[in-house]
C-alpha cells in the first residue's frame, strides 16, 4: 500500500514551482507576441484590428495565467495530488457553466470557475499564514490586484454595451440597450491656431456641450469637440469619460452637421475593478518595497547591537582579567612582605 503511494506521489512529481514558473513564463511569452503580431499586422498591410482580435486570442492564455497563480500559491503545502483534484474540479465546473451559462455569456462564464479557483487560492494562502506581517500580506495583496485586473477586464470587454445615435441640438437622444441619455444643450464653432491656406485658422473645431443623464436624473454637464485639422488633413475628436464605482462611460462625436451631432457611446461595466486592481497591485508593490527596506534596515541594527554586545563583553572581560592580574601581583608582593619580615625576625631572635 505504501509503496503504491509512493508510486503515485512520484508520477505527480513534475507538479512543482519550477515547471509552474516556466508555465508562467510561456503564458507571458505567448501573450506578448500576440500583442506585438497584433500591433505589427496594421503597420504591414491594410487591416484594422479590433478588439475583439486581442481578446479572442489572449483569453485562454489569461485564464491559464490565472489557473498557475493559484496552482502556484497552493504548492506550499498542498500536495500535487490534491491540486490535481481541484484542477479536475474547476475544468468539471467550466463545463457545467458552459453549459448551463449561468451569466449568458460565453466568455465570462469560462472564466469565471477559473477566478474563483484563483481567489479561494489566495484567501486560504492568507489565512494558512503562521503571522500576518507587512512582509508576508503584501505579495498577496498583489495577487488580488491581478485578480481583480483580470476580472474587470473580462467582464467589461464581454458586457460592453455601444451604439451611436444623431440628436439635435436642444433635444434628448436615448441609446439602444443603455441606461443613459444625452441631451445636447449647444454646439458652437470656431477656427483655431494661425491661418492656413486662405483658411482663417488651421483647424475647424466645433463644439458640443451636452448634458448627461441615468434613468431620467442629470449626472453631469460636459462637452465634446470635432475637430477638422486643415493642416494635417484629418478630423478627430475629444473624448468624455465619466465613471462610477460600477461602470464607466464613454461618449465621443463621430460627426457634425449643421444642428445635428452623431455620438457615440459605451458603457463598459466592472471597468472600475480594473483601475482598483491597479491601485491594490500597486499599494502592495510599495508595502513589499518598504517592509523589504525596513526589514533590512532592523536586520542591520540588530547586527550592530550584537556586535556592541560583544565588544562590551570583551571590555568587560579586559577589565576582570586586568583586576585578576594586580590582585595575583598584589597578594605575590604581600607573600614576600610576609616572607621578608619573617627572615627580619629570625635574624633579630638570633
Amino acid at each position: 500500500m505504501k509503496q503504491s503511494t509512493m508510486k503515485s506521489t512520484k508520477s505527480f512529481e513534475f507538479i512543482n514551482s519550477h515547471n509552474v514558473m516556466l508555465a508562467a513564463i510561456i503564458m507571458f511569452s505567448v501573450l506578448f507576441m500576440i500583442l506585438i503580431i497584433g500591433m505589427l499586422i496594421p503597420l504591414f498591410t491594410d487591416a484594422t484590428l479590433d478588439a475583439g482580435w486581442f481578446n479572442n486570442r489572449t483569453m485562454l492564455p489569461t485564464l491559464l495565467l490565472a489557473l498557475l497563480l493559484g496552482v502556484c500559491l497552493l504548492l506550499i503545502d498542498v500536495s500535487p495530488t490534491k491540486i490535481l483534484i481541484n484542477l479536475a474540479i474547476v475544468l468539471v465546473t467550466t463545463v457545467l457553466f458552459v453549459y448551463l451559462s449561468p451569466f449568458h455569456n460565453a466568455a465570462i462564464d469560462v472564466s469565471a470557475p477559473t477566478f474563483l479557483f484563483a481567489t479561494l487560492a489566495i484567501i486560504y494562502r492568507i489565512i494558512r499564514l503562521p503571522k500576518l506581517t507587512l512582509r508576508s500580506v503584501s505579495p498577496h495583496i498583489i495577487h488580488i490586484g491581478i485578480v481583480l485586473i483580470l476580472i474587470g477586464i473580462v467582464v467589461s470587454t464581454n458586457t460592453r454595451i455601444d451604439g451611436s445615435t444623431v440628436i439635435h441640438d436642444g433635444e434628448l437622444g436615448v441609446f439602444d440597450g443603455q441606461p443613459y441619455a444625452v441631451k445636447i444643450t449647444g454646439i458652437s464653432d470656431r477656427y483655431e491656431g494661425a491661418p492656413y491656406e486662405g483658411q482663417p485658422g488651421s483647424s475647424y473645431v466645433t463644439m458640443i456641450d451636452f448634458e448627461l443623464y441615468h434613468g431620467g436624473t442629470l449626472i453631469d454637464r460636459d462637452e465634446v469637440k470635432f475637430i477638422t485639422d486643415f493642416k494635417w488633413g484629418q478630423s478627430y475628436a475629444t473624448n468624455y469619460v465619466y465613471r462610477s464605482l460600477t461602470e464607466e462611460v464613454f461618449i465621443t462625436t463621430k460627426m457634425v452637421e449643421g444642428n445635428y451631432a452623431n455620438l457615440y457611446m459605451r458603457t463598459a461595466p466592472w471597468i472600475t475593478a480594473v483601475w482598483g486592481g491597479i491601485i491594490l497591485m500597486s499599494l502592495g508593490i510599495v508595502l513589499l518595497m518598504y517592509s523589504v527596506r525596513t526589514g533590512k534596515e532592523g536586520a542591520k541594527s540588530a547586527e550592530t547591537i550584537k556586535e556592541r554586545k560583544k565588544e562590551t563583553k570583551k571590555e568587560k572581560r579586559g577589565k576582570r582579567e586586568e583586576l585578576g592580574n594586580e590582585e595575583e601581583k598584589g597578594d605575590i608582593d604581600r607573600k614576600y612582605e610576609e616572607l621578608l619580615q619573617k627572615e627580619l625576625s629570625e635574624l633579630k631572635a638570633r
